[in-house]
């Protein structure tokens, strides 16, 4: 969670320091309003919308990397826009589908149980909103269409 967190740390300055002063707010003048349009409009959704579900998302490829006995070496890479994991070794095609799939769809499932149990629906669109990661734009989405023809145009061979 930590690298996720330091790719987003202005959101979460920005955010800390206006919840701050609402909180300092509701203290000095017992107006709640504040403190609680802090939290419904900045820090739920930066923590509970962002933070939460890119950390979740990215385990989730860390833990199906982990059990494929030829990836070698898990690495975090963090550019400007986003954090992904690389891995180091060889899959085939369906062991890269499977990783590519495992991150979006374990923030889908969290997102239908949210909305599901009407626990938060709001919340659950933030969850919900993965499934998109599965187009060819996104690295899941070239991954999975890689996985996929690489696993439907491989032959056998024939020794």
């Amino acid at each position: 969670m930590g690298a996720v967190a330091s790719q987003v740390w202005p959101l979460l300055l920005f955010t800390g320091v206006l919840t701050g002063a609402a909180l300092l707010w509701m203290i000095r003048s017992g107006d709640a309003v504040p403190a609680a349009m802090a939290w419904m409009l900045l820090a739920k959704p930066a923590l509970l919308g962002l933070l939460v579900p890119f950390a979740l998302h990215e385990s989730a490829h860390v833990l199906v990397l982990r059990r494929i006995p030829t990836v070698t070496h898990i690495a975090l890479e963090r550019t400007g826009w986003r954090t992904s994991v690389v891995p180091a070794g060889t899959m085939t095609g369906r062991q890269t589908a499977l990783v590519a799939l495992a991150g979006p769809l374990v923030c889908v499932a969290v997102g239908a149980v949210l909305w599901l149990t009407s626990f938060d629906r709001a919340l659950s669109w933030w969850y919900l909103a993965h499934l998109a990661f599965l187009l060819p734009v996104f690295g899941d989405g070239r991954a999975l269409w890689f996985g996929s023809r690489q696993r439907l145009t491989h032959t056998p061979d024939a020794s």
